[in-house]
Order: structure tokens, then C-alpha cells, then sequence
């Protein structure tokens, strides 16, 4: 599952010294591009503006590009001396941070009362059952075998859904073998509705955004999104039968 794409300054300071090697303003075309060096330069300096533009990064290209040239060209005049790049770049990336979560925060408020609209009824169904969480959950098969611990991994199917319908994620759909997961290493309600069930179980979870990925933004998953699960607890998969 796809999260919130944050850059790390790493990133940051490596998109800036791969900027495709052309100059300022200068319209490039189809003739420029001569050898594997030229079309190589084009694909990251357009992979680099097309990233920024999805991340919504605020940059001036102009300066960008003026600084590329200057550390490419081996001008050690750089207006920054290169011992405060490093803060400056940290300051920058806090300060994107901040108003990325800001932004998917504001987007996770129609999804939340959305959401909540929808497990207010959902809960008035037939077999829901709400926990003390706010996690809901039907049995479709009871199983009978082990119930997993948080110390344990389990092997399941699953399919991931949001509330109106579209499918996220899905082992059905990949036609694949079952998947292992940690309990460590899920989110919460998962957990929760993992530790309900015994092997050989068929489970539905509606999971609360508060109990999922609250206000994490990414195009799988919106802010506040509530998450439906349907999930087959295969086995409870202890370290002496991993396979």
C-alpha cells in the first residue's frame, strides 16, 4: 500500500544535480537528441519536473538551473557555501512536510464525514458488529482453527476496497499464493479484526480512518478514507512451518 511520497533531502539534492543538461529557456527538439547521454539527460530532467509537479514542490527552476550549472561546471562560487546546504535543505523539506499534511488534512475532511455517513448505516446491517474501536466486522465463515497473537504472522487472502467500491489491492484478483504479514507490521484495525478471527475464517472489516492511515495521503488511498477489507485467515504461521 502506497503511502504519503515524502522527499528526503538525499532526493532532493540528487534531483538537482541530474537536471537534464540543457540551457536556459533553450527549446530542445527531437534533433538535439543525438546519443544515449542526450536522451538520457532528457528522460531525468522531464522524470525530475514531472515528480515536483505531482508532489506539488515549490522550486524556482530558473534558480535550479543556475546552481546545476555552476556545481556541474565546477564553479566552487556557489551563494550558499556548501556546509549550510545541508540545513537549508532540512528547513525545506520540514517546512513541504508540514503543508503536504496540511493539504491531506483538508482533503480528509469530506472523505471522514463521507465515511462516517457510511459506517453510521453500515453498522445497522445484518451480522455488523461495532468493537469498542469503532472497528466493524461481519463473520462470513467461522473458522476453527488458531487465532492469531500480536507476537505472530498470519497467511491470508485479501481484498482491499474503499467504500465506493473501487478495489485497491487484491491477492484474489493476482491470482497469487496467499500472503504472509507480521501483525507488527499492519495497521491497526487490521490487527484488531485479524485477532477475532480463528484459521479457516472468512472475514469483512470496515476500518475507521483513525484505525488505518488517518490522514495519509497517496491516489490509492485518499485522506481519512475508511477501508474495506475482506479477508480469508488461512493460517497462523508460526517461524518452525514458514515456508
Amino acid at each position: 500500500m502506497k503511502q504519503l511520497v515524502l522527499k528526503s533531502a538525499v532526493i532532493i539534492i540528487l534531483f538537482a544535480t541530474i537536471f537534464a543538461a540543457c540551457s536556459q529557456k533553450k527549446e530542445v527538439s527531437s534533433k538535439d537528441l543525438k546519443n544515449l547521454v542526450d536522451s538520457a539527460s532528457y528522460c531525468l530532467g522531464a522524470n525530475m519536473g514531472k515528480q515536483m509537479m505531482v508532489d506539488k514542490m515549490e522550486i524556482n527552476p530558473e534558480v535550479l538551473m543556475n546552481a546545476f550549472y555552476q556545481a556541474y561546471e565546477g564553479d566552487t562560487s556557489l551563494l550558499i557555501r556548501e556546509e549550510n546546504m545541508q540545513e537549508v535543505i532540512v528547513k525545506y523539506q520540514r517546512t513541504y512536510e508540514e503543508k503536504q499534511k496540511e493539504a491531506a488534512k483538508e482533503k480528509g475532511k469530506l472523505h471522514r464525514q463521507t465515511g462516517e455517513k457510511f459506517l453510521a448505516e453500515n453498522k445497522s446491517k445484518e451480522g455488523v458488529i461495532t468493537t469498542a474501536s469503532g472497528l466493524q466486522f461481519k463473520a462470513v465463515k467461522q473458522g476453527n482453527g488458531n487465532t492469531p497473537t500480536d507476537e505472530d504472522r498470519v497467511r491470508i487472502q485479501y481484498r482491499l476496497k474503499l467504500i465506493d467500491g473501487k478495489v485497491v489491492e487484491s491477492t484474489f484478483e493476482r491470482g497469487q499464493d496467499p500472503v504472509i504479514m507480521g501483525l507488527k507490521n499492519i495497521i491497526p484495525g487490521m490487527v484488531e479484526g485479524l485477532k477475532l478471527m480463528k484459521e479457516g475464517g472468512s472475514y469483512l472489516l470496515w476500518v475507521h480512518p483513525d484505525l488505518a492511515y488517518g490522514d495519509m495521503d497517496s491516489p490509492e488511498l485518499p485522506a481519512g478514507s475508511v477501508l474495506c477489507f475482506e479477508i480469508d485467515l488461512i493460517e497462523v504461521v508460526k517461524d518452525s512451518n514458514l515456508k
